[in-house]
Protein backbone atom coordinates (compact mmCIF):
# COMPACT_ATOMS: atom_id res chain seq x y z
CA UNK A 1 0.00 0.00 0.00
CA UNK A 2 2.81 2.39 0.79
CA UNK A 3 4.29 2.09 -2.54
CA UNK A 4 0.93 2.06 -4.46
CA UNK A 5 0.35 5.50 -2.23
CA UNK A 6 3.62 7.14 -3.88
CA UNK A 7 2.02 7.40 -7.77
CA UNK A 8 -1.88 7.57 -6.22
CA UNK A 9 -0.56 10.89 -4.32
CA UNK A 10 1.48 12.23 -7.18
CA UNK A 11 -1.81 11.81 -9.39
CA UNK A 12 -3.88 13.69 -7.18
CA UNK A 13 -2.10 16.21 -5.19
CA UNK A 14 0.64 16.85 -7.56
CA UNK A 15 -1.45 16.30 -10.92
CA UNK A 16 0.85 14.35 -12.50
CA UNK A 17 0.20 13.35 -16.17
CA UNK A 18 -0.76 10.04 -17.71
CA UNK A 19 3.12 9.52 -19.27
CA UNK A 20 3.73 10.19 -15.37
CA UNK A 21 2.52 7.49 -13.61
CA UNK A 22 3.34 4.81 -16.32
CA UNK A 23 7.09 6.15 -15.71
CA UNK A 24 7.05 5.24 -12.28
CA UNK A 25 5.47 2.39 -12.78
CA UNK A 26 8.17 1.37 -15.43
CA UNK A 27 10.69 1.75 -13.51
CA UNK A 28 9.08 -0.09 -10.63
CA UNK A 29 8.92 -3.17 -12.45
CA UNK A 30 13.00 -3.21 -12.92
CA UNK A 31 13.62 -2.52 -9.54
CA UNK A 32 11.08 -5.78 -8.59
CA UNK A 33 12.73 -7.94 -11.18
CA UNK A 34 16.42 -6.93 -9.75
CA UNK A 35 15.46 -6.94 -6.24
CA UNK A 36 14.05 -10.56 -7.37
CA UNK A 37 17.51 -11.61 -8.64
CA UNK A 38 19.15 -10.11 -5.85
CA UNK A 39 16.72 -12.20 -2.94
CA UNK A 40 17.56 -15.72 -5.40
CA UNK A 41 21.17 -14.79 -5.72
CA UNK A 42 21.68 -15.71 -2.05
CA UNK A 43 18.96 -18.61 -1.40
CA UNK A 44 19.93 -21.48 0.18
CA UNK A 45 17.38 -23.75 -0.25
CA UNK A 46 17.99 -26.63 -3.31
CA UNK A 47 16.85 -25.25 -6.57
CA UNK A 48 13.39 -26.58 -7.49
CA UNK A 49 14.17 -26.40 -11.61
CA UNK A 50 15.19 -29.88 -13.53
CA UNK A 51 18.51 -29.29 -14.00
CA UNK A 52 18.15 -31.54 -17.58
CA UNK A 53 16.25 -28.06 -18.44
CA UNK A 54 19.83 -25.87 -18.40
CA UNK A 55 21.79 -28.96 -20.76
CA UNK A 56 23.59 -26.03 -22.95
CA UNK A 57 27.10 -24.84 -22.37
CA UNK A 58 27.81 -22.71 -19.61
CA UNK A 59 24.24 -22.85 -18.10
CA UNK A 60 24.41 -26.99 -17.82
CA UNK A 61 27.87 -26.56 -16.05
CA UNK A 62 26.41 -24.03 -13.88
CA UNK A 63 23.11 -25.85 -12.80
CA UNK A 64 24.57 -29.42 -12.13
CA UNK A 65 27.26 -27.93 -9.60
CA UNK A 66 26.69 -28.14 -5.95
CA UNK A 67 28.83 -25.34 -3.95
CA UNK A 68 28.81 -22.09 -2.57
CA UNK A 69 30.95 -18.92 -3.29
CA UNK A 70 31.46 -16.76 0.22
CA UNK A 71 31.94 -13.03 -0.13
CA UNK A 72 34.67 -11.66 1.74
CA UNK A 73 33.09 -8.73 4.27
CA UNK A 74 29.42 -10.32 4.45
CA UNK A 75 28.14 -13.51 5.74
CA UNK A 76 26.43 -14.34 2.78
CA UNK A 77 26.78 -16.63 0.04
CA UNK A 78 26.38 -17.62 -3.63
CA UNK A 79 24.93 -20.77 -4.72
CA UNK A 80 26.45 -21.75 -8.48
CA UNK A 81 23.41 -23.61 -8.80
CA UNK A 82 21.10 -20.80 -8.50
CA UNK A 83 22.80 -18.35 -11.30
CA UNK A 84 20.98 -20.03 -14.56
CA UNK A 85 17.51 -19.76 -13.18
CA UNK A 86 18.15 -15.95 -12.41
CA UNK A 87 19.56 -15.53 -15.76
CA UNK A 88 16.45 -17.28 -17.47
CA UNK A 89 14.83 -14.96 -15.26
CA UNK A 90 16.45 -11.63 -16.08
CA UNK A 91 16.60 -12.16 -19.75
CA UNK A 92 12.93 -12.82 -19.44
CA UNK A 93 11.96 -10.62 -17.39
CA UNK A 94 14.21 -7.60 -19.49
CA UNK A 95 12.56 -8.53 -22.78
CA UNK A 96 8.96 -7.59 -20.83
CA UNK A 97 10.23 -4.83 -19.45
CA UNK A 98 11.46 -3.32 -23.01
CA UNK A 99 8.01 -4.51 -24.12
CA UNK A 100 5.87 -2.63 -21.61
CA UNK A 101 8.24 0.37 -21.21
CA UNK A 102 7.92 0.60 -25.33
CA UNK A 103 3.94 0.33 -25.20
CA UNK A 104 3.23 1.69 -22.07
CA UNK A 105 5.52 4.43 -21.83
CA UNK A 106 6.88 5.22 -25.29
CA UNK A 107 3.32 4.38 -26.90
CA UNK A 108 1.34 6.89 -24.89
CA UNK A 109 3.80 9.34 -24.83
CA UNK A 110 4.18 9.37 -28.50
CA UNK A 111 0.26 9.08 -29.35
CA UNK A 112 -0.21 12.20 -27.12
CA UNK A 113 2.60 14.55 -27.49
CA UNK A 114 2.50 14.82 -23.84
CA UNK A 115 6.01 15.81 -22.10
CA UNK A 116 7.55 16.15 -18.29
CA UNK A 117 7.81 19.83 -17.00
CA UNK A 118 9.94 20.53 -14.83
CA UNK A 119 7.82 20.67 -11.61
CA UNK A 120 6.42 17.02 -12.96
CA UNK A 121 9.97 15.95 -13.75
CA UNK A 122 11.40 16.90 -10.40
CA UNK A 123 7.98 14.83 -8.34
CA UNK A 124 8.53 12.01 -10.52
CA UNK A 125 12.40 11.43 -9.94
CA UNK A 126 10.80 11.47 -6.10
CA UNK A 127 8.58 8.81 -6.58
CA UNK A 128 10.61 7.12 -8.87
CA UNK A 129 13.34 7.38 -5.35
CA UNK A 130 10.85 5.97 -3.30
CA UNK A 131 9.17 2.76 -5.38
CA UNK A 132 13.40 2.01 -5.63
CA UNK A 133 14.31 2.88 -2.06
CA UNK A 134 10.60 0.68 -1.07
CA UNK A 135 11.86 -2.60 -3.01
CA UNK A 136 15.59 -1.93 -1.61
CA UNK A 137 14.02 -1.51 2.14
CA UNK A 138 11.73 -5.40 1.03
CA UNK A 139 15.41 -7.12 0.06
CA UNK A 140 17.24 -5.66 3.47
CA UNK A 141 14.32 -7.71 5.64
CA UNK A 142 15.02 -10.66 3.54
CA UNK A 143 18.50 -10.53 3.93
CA UNK A 144 18.65 -9.68 7.49
CA UNK A 145 15.52 -11.53 8.68
CA UNK A 146 17.77 -14.74 7.65
CA UNK A 147 14.78 -15.37 5.01
CA UNK A 148 16.99 -16.51 2.33
CA UNK A 149 18.18 -19.37 4.31
CA UNK A 150 15.20 -21.67 3.87
CA UNK A 151 13.79 -20.39 0.42
CA UNK A 152 15.02 -22.15 -3.27
CA UNK A 153 16.27 -19.00 -5.53
CA UNK A 154 12.64 -19.79 -7.48
CA UNK A 155 10.35 -18.36 -5.21
CA UNK A 156 11.33 -14.51 -5.40
CA UNK A 157 11.73 -14.80 -9.37
CA UNK A 158 8.43 -16.45 -9.61
CA UNK A 159 6.92 -13.81 -7.32
CA UNK A 160 8.97 -11.17 -8.99
CA UNK A 161 7.47 -12.38 -12.64
CA UNK A 162 3.95 -12.90 -11.18
CA UNK A 163 4.06 -9.11 -10.05
CA UNK A 164 5.60 -7.70 -13.50
CA UNK A 165 2.73 -9.69 -15.51
CA UNK A 166 0.20 -7.74 -13.34
CA UNK A 167 2.00 -4.39 -13.62
CA UNK A 168 2.63 -4.96 -17.24
CA UNK A 169 -0.84 -5.56 -18.22
CA UNK A 170 -1.59 -2.69 -16.60
CA UNK A 171 0.95 -0.67 -18.68
CA UNK A 172 0.09 -2.59 -22.12
CA UNK A 173 -3.96 -2.25 -21.52
CA UNK A 174 -3.92 0.90 -20.59
CA UNK A 175 -0.92 2.11 -23.59
CA UNK A 176 -3.34 0.41 -25.36
CA UNK A 177 -5.93 2.39 -24.69
CA UNK A 178 -4.90 5.76 -25.17
CA UNK A 179 -3.65 4.51 -28.77
CA UNK A 180 -7.28 3.51 -29.75
CA UNK A 181 -8.43 7.07 -28.52
CA UNK A 182 -9.80 6.31 -24.97
CA UNK A 183 -9.97 9.71 -22.60
CA UNK A 184 -6.70 10.21 -19.90
CA UNK A 185 -8.79 10.00 -17.06
CA UNK A 186 -10.46 7.10 -17.80
CA UNK A 187 -7.36 5.04 -18.65
CA UNK A 188 -5.02 6.65 -16.00
CA UNK A 189 -8.23 5.02 -13.21
CA UNK A 190 -7.69 1.86 -15.41
CA UNK A 191 -3.95 1.91 -14.86
CA UNK A 192 -4.12 2.68 -10.71
CA UNK A 193 -7.35 0.14 -10.24
CA UNK A 194 -5.43 -2.77 -11.90
CA UNK A 195 -1.79 -2.00 -10.45
CA UNK A 196 -3.23 -2.15 -6.75
CA UNK A 197 -5.32 -4.91 -7.56
CA UNK A 198 -1.91 -7.07 -8.67
CA UNK A 199 -0.55 -6.02 -5.52
CA UNK A 200 -3.41 -6.98 -3.78
CA UNK A 201 -3.07 -10.50 -5.40
CA UNK A 202 0.27 -10.64 -5.18
CA UNK A 203 0.14 -10.34 -1.25
CA UNK A 204 -2.70 -12.55 -1.16
CA UNK A 205 -0.39 -15.36 -2.41
CA UNK A 206 2.13 -14.71 -0.01
CA UNK A 207 -0.24 -14.94 2.76
CA UNK A 208 -1.43 -18.45 1.63
CA UNK A 209 1.72 -20.03 1.06
CA UNK A 210 2.34 -18.79 4.71
CA UNK A 211 -1.09 -20.37 6.17
CA UNK A 212 -0.38 -23.40 3.92
CA UNK A 213 3.22 -23.75 5.72
CA UNK A 214 2.07 -23.21 9.43
CA UNK A 215 -0.65 -25.26 9.28
CA UNK A 216 -1.37 -28.93 8.93
CA UNK A 217 -4.11 -28.13 5.96
CA UNK A 218 -2.99 -28.60 2.52
CA UNK A 219 -4.18 -25.95 0.46
CA UNK A 220 -1.36 -26.79 -2.27
CA UNK A 221 0.21 -22.85 -1.82
CA UNK A 222 3.37 -23.97 0.40
CA UNK A 223 6.45 -23.90 -2.19
CA UNK A 224 8.51 -26.81 -2.54
CA UNK A 225 11.40 -26.50 -0.58
CA UNK A 226 13.94 -29.65 -1.06
CA UNK A 227 16.96 -30.30 0.87
CA UNK A 228 20.47 -31.43 -0.34
CA UNK A 229 21.28 -34.90 0.24
CA UNK A 230 23.86 -35.07 3.14
CA UNK A 231 27.03 -36.47 1.32
CA UNK A 232 29.74 -38.40 3.57
CA UNK A 233 33.20 -37.37 2.08
CA UNK A 234 36.34 -37.84 4.17
CA UNK A 235 39.22 -39.34 2.01
CA UNK A 236 40.46 -41.72 4.70
CA UNK A 237 40.50 -45.14 3.29
CA UNK A 238 39.47 -44.18 -0.39
CA UNK A 239 41.22 -44.63 -3.67
CA UNK A 240 41.42 -41.01 -5.18
CA UNK A 241 41.58 -40.87 -8.72
CA UNK A 242 41.40 -37.41 -11.34
CA UNK A 243 40.76 -36.65 -14.82
CA UNK A 244 43.43 -36.18 -17.06
CA UNK A 245 43.45 -32.17 -16.87
CA UNK A 246 44.64 -31.86 -20.38
CA UNK A 247 42.08 -34.72 -21.81
CA UNK A 248 39.37 -32.62 -19.72
CA UNK A 249 40.22 -29.22 -21.95
CA UNK A 250 41.18 -30.84 -25.45
CA UNK A 251 37.13 -32.43 -24.56
CA UNK A 252 35.93 -28.96 -24.01
CA UNK A 253 37.20 -27.75 -27.29
CA UNK A 254 35.54 -30.25 -29.16
CA UNK A 255 32.40 -30.07 -27.00
CA UNK A 256 31.98 -26.30 -28.43
CA UNK A 257 32.74 -27.08 -32.02
CA UNK A 258 30.39 -30.21 -31.88
CA UNK A 259 27.33 -27.67 -30.81
CA UNK A 260 25.17 -27.55 -33.14
CA UNK A 261 24.60 -23.94 -33.32
CA UNK A 262 28.41 -23.64 -33.61
CA UNK A 263 28.13 -26.21 -36.58
CA UNK A 264 25.46 -24.41 -37.94
CA UNK A 265 26.90 -20.62 -38.02
CA UNK A 266 30.20 -21.34 -38.72
CA UNK A 267 29.56 -23.89 -41.95
CA UNK A 268 27.22 -21.07 -42.90
CA UNK A 269 29.48 -18.41 -43.01
CA UNK A 270 32.35 -19.96 -44.28
CA UNK A 271 30.08 -21.51 -47.20
CA UNK A 272 29.09 -17.97 -48.37
CA UNK A 273 32.23 -16.48 -47.81
CA UNK A 274 33.56 -18.88 -50.10
CA UNK A 275 31.12 -18.63 -52.61
CA UNK A 276 31.45 -14.35 -52.09
CA UNK A 277 35.46 -14.90 -52.84
CA UNK A 278 34.99 -17.27 -56.17
CA UNK A 279 32.47 -14.82 -57.79
CA UNK A 280 34.23 -11.43 -56.72
CA UNK A 281 37.59 -10.37 -57.19
CA UNK A 282 38.08 -9.77 -53.40
CA UNK A 283 38.37 -11.81 -50.43
CA UNK A 284 35.13 -12.45 -48.20
CA UNK A 285 37.49 -10.96 -44.86
CA UNK A 286 34.10 -10.25 -42.86
CA UNK A 287 32.62 -13.68 -43.16
CA UNK A 288 35.46 -15.91 -43.28
CA UNK A 289 36.29 -14.18 -40.38
CA UNK A 290 33.49 -14.28 -38.74
CA UNK A 291 33.58 -17.39 -39.18
CA UNK A 292 36.68 -17.76 -37.33
CA UNK A 293 35.62 -15.83 -34.38
CA UNK A 294 32.08 -18.05 -34.05
CA UNK A 295 34.12 -20.53 -33.64
CA UNK A 296 36.82 -19.15 -31.36
CA UNK A 297 33.74 -18.04 -29.28
CA UNK A 298 32.43 -21.58 -29.14
CA UNK A 299 35.48 -22.80 -28.28
CA UNK A 300 36.11 -20.94 -25.37
CA UNK A 301 32.39 -21.70 -23.84
CA UNK A 302 33.32 -25.40 -23.99
CA UNK A 303 36.44 -25.45 -22.78
CA UNK A 304 35.10 -22.77 -19.86
CA UNK A 305 31.87 -25.92 -19.66
CA UNK A 306 34.22 -29.28 -19.24
CA UNK A 307 37.09 -27.65 -17.67
CA UNK A 308 34.52 -26.08 -14.75
CA UNK A 309 32.61 -29.47 -14.44
CA UNK A 310 35.32 -31.97 -14.27
CA UNK A 311 39.15 -29.95 -14.05
CA UNK A 312 38.72 -29.51 -9.89
CA UNK A 313 36.61 -32.98 -9.48
CA UNK A 314 38.21 -36.03 -8.17
CA UNK A 315 36.58 -39.42 -7.41
CA UNK A 316 36.99 -41.29 -4.18
CA UNK A 317 36.55 -45.31 -4.11
CA UNK A 318 35.28 -45.98 -0.78
CA UNK A 319 36.32 -49.53 -0.71
CA UNK A 320 38.85 -51.72 1.98
CA UNK A 321 38.37 -52.62 5.72
CA UNK A 322 36.89 -48.80 6.90
CA UNK A 323 34.78 -48.46 3.17
CA UNK A 324 31.28 -48.92 2.18
CA UNK A 325 31.52 -49.39 -1.66
CA UNK A 326 30.12 -46.27 -2.46
CA UNK A 327 31.20 -43.75 -5.33
CA UNK A 328 31.90 -40.35 -4.36
CA UNK A 329 32.02 -37.25 -7.01
CA UNK A 330 34.22 -34.56 -4.50
CA UNK A 331 34.90 -31.18 -6.35
CA UNK A 332 37.93 -29.22 -4.90
CA UNK A 333 36.75 -26.18 -4.80
CA UNK A 334 33.09 -26.86 -4.08
CA UNK A 335 32.82 -29.69 -2.11
CA UNK A 336 31.17 -32.86 -2.29
CA UNK A 337 28.69 -33.35 -5.87
CA UNK A 338 27.00 -36.89 -5.43
CA UNK A 339 27.39 -40.39 -3.66
CA UNK A 340 26.94 -43.67 -5.90
CA UNK A 341 26.01 -46.74 -3.93
CA UNK A 342 27.99 -50.32 -4.49
CA UNK A 343 25.17 -51.36 -6.51
CA UNK A 344 25.15 -48.39 -8.59
CA UNK A 345 28.73 -48.68 -9.23
CA UNK A 346 28.16 -52.03 -10.81
CA UNK A 347 26.09 -50.24 -13.72
CA UNK A 348 28.51 -48.07 -14.65
CA UNK A 349 29.82 -48.58 -18.70
CA UNK A 350 32.82 -47.36 -20.30
CA UNK A 351 32.98 -44.84 -23.26
CA UNK A 352 35.66 -44.29 -25.13
CA UNK A 353 35.68 -41.31 -27.22
CA UNK A 354 37.79 -39.91 -29.34
CA UNK A 355 39.59 -37.33 -26.83
CA UNK A 356 39.47 -41.15 -24.69
CA UNK A 357 41.81 -42.79 -27.17
CA UNK A 358 43.95 -39.45 -27.90
CA UNK A 359 45.29 -39.47 -24.65
CA UNK A 360 44.51 -43.20 -23.32
CA UNK A 361 42.11 -42.83 -20.89
CA UNK A 362 38.29 -44.10 -20.63
CA UNK A 363 35.24 -42.16 -19.89
CA UNK A 364 32.65 -43.89 -17.27
CA UNK A 365 28.93 -42.98 -18.03
CA UNK A 366 25.82 -43.63 -15.77
CA UNK A 367 22.16 -42.43 -16.58
CA UNK A 368 20.09 -42.71 -12.96
CA UNK A 369 17.25 -41.32 -11.59
CA UNK A 370 16.80 -38.88 -14.13
CA UNK A 371 20.74 -37.96 -14.07
CA UNK A 372 23.80 -38.45 -15.97
CA UNK A 373 26.45 -39.46 -13.82
CA UNK A 374 30.18 -39.07 -16.18
CA UNK A 375 33.22 -39.55 -15.00
CA UNK A 376 35.58 -38.38 -18.17
CA UNK A 377 39.27 -38.87 -19.43
CA UNK A 378 40.65 -41.28 -15.82
CA UNK A 379 43.17 -43.72 -16.25
CA UNK A 380 42.28 -47.22 -17.77
CA UNK A 381 40.81 -49.45 -15.29
CA UNK A 382 41.34 -46.97 -12.20
CA UNK A 383 37.95 -47.09 -10.44
CA UNK A 384 37.94 -50.55 -11.63
CA UNK A 385 41.38 -50.98 -9.73
CA UNK A 386 40.42 -48.97 -6.14
CA UNK A 387 37.15 -50.58 -6.18
CA UNK A 388 38.06 -54.63 -7.00
CA UNK A 389 35.89 -54.89 -10.32
CA UNK A 390 33.33 -52.61 -9.37
CA UNK A 391 33.07 -51.70 -13.40
CA UNK A 392 30.69 -53.48 -15.48
CA UNK A 393 29.70 -53.81 -19.04
CA UNK A 394 32.19 -53.52 -22.10
CA UNK A 395 33.67 -50.76 -23.67
CA UNK A 396 31.45 -48.39 -25.65
CA UNK A 397 31.95 -46.19 -28.62
CA UNK A 398 31.20 -42.67 -27.87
Amino acid sequence: MAVNAVPLVGVLALDWSLVALLAVYWVELGACLVGAAVKALFAEGRPTYDANGFSWLVFGALSEKRGRVGLPVLPLSIQVANLPAILMALAIGSVGWALFGAIGVGGVGETTGATLTDAESLSVGLGVLAVVVGRAVDVGRYLLGGTYASVPPQQPLQSALVSMAGTGSALLIGGGFVIAGAPPPFVLAFVLAVKLLADIVDVYRDRLEAYDERTSVDLGFAPDTPEWERIESSRDGAEVVRPKPSAVVVGGVVRGLRSPLALLLVTGLTLVGLLSTATTDGVAVELLGGAVIVAGVFTALGVFDRSFRYLAMEYRVCDGASGDGRLVGYDRLFGPQWRLAPESRTELKRVRSATDRLFGSETLRLERDDRVYRLPHLPPDAVEAGGRSAVAGGPASA
